[in-house]
């Protein structure tokens, strides 16, 4: 299956596609991804119109419906740095886990990952794909917002957590008290290039202020280009 942005004569660039990738049978035009649910918007414009597929990434097999979950190829550096910085045994929450996407590379290092996701159909891909990936003793899985499962825990229980939500900053009162002293935060944002990385590093510092938290940042990085002007920005820091 191969994704196409905007294109003009949208049939004729996907036939050609299918042409040079002879494994792929479908060809979809992708839009924007709305809601809380995360939800992408996609077209068919060739081959058989079969949107299920198993993406395989390093050593990760992701099985996925394009039409139905959010999944990013842009976001792949990032996914295989997730597995490289956890330690084994590592007590990791992941809020907005969808298909697995951060979630499997870490368990898959040996770390244990609370993953949380509230759009129906990227957690049955998660569970699909925990056991696909012999991972599913090492995955705690929970289908809610994430502020209703933390609300739950006493104390901070994680030493790391990964935000992949570009409007992550909005839950920071709930997951900055369940990470230990010293735990790892790794914050998403779709920022504008002249704010990058100050606005997502000041949300982060502000809602430490108020939870009675202090952080350290440790590292910013783009991830890409988000869309005209905007940037993915990822800020790792320390939480005290």
């Amino acid at each position: 299956l191969v994704e196409m942005g905007a294109a003009p004569r949208p049939d004729e660039v996907g036939e050609a596609l299918l042409a040079i990738h002879g494994g792929a049978d479908t060809v979809l035009a992708r839009g924007g991804i709305d809601g809380q649910h995360r939800q992408p918007s996609v077209e068919v414009v060739a081959g058989e119109g079969d949107t299920e597929t198993v993406h395989r990434e390093h050593v990760v097999e992701y099985a996925m419906d394009l039409a139905a979950v959010m999944f990013s190829p842009g976001n792949k550096a990032e996914r295989a740095r997730m597995g490289e910085v956890v330690s084994g045994g590592e007590r990791v929450l992941d809020p907005f886990a969808g298909v697995g996407y951060f979630t499997l590379p870490m368990v898959r290092a040996g770390a244990r990952v609370t993953a949380i996701e509230r759009n129906p159909e990227s957690f049955s891909y998660l569970l699909e794909n925990a056991v696909r990936n012999g991972v599913s003793d090492r995955v705690e899985p929970y289908r809610a917002d994430c502020r209703a499962v933390l609300d739950t825990y006493e104390g901070a229980t994680f030493q790391r957590a990964v935000m992949g939500y570009y409007e992550a900053h909005e839950y920071l009162s709930s997951v900055l008290p369940a990470l230990g002293p010293g735990g790892t935060l790794h914050m998403h944002e779709a920022t504008p290039e002249a704010l990058a990385p100050d606005r997502p590093i000041e949300r982060l510092q502000d809602a430490a202020g108020e939870v009675g938290r202090g952080v350290t940042v440790l590292e910013t990085r783009e991830v890409k280009g988000y869309s005209e002007g905007v940037v993915h920005v990822v800020v790792d820091a320390r939480v005290e």
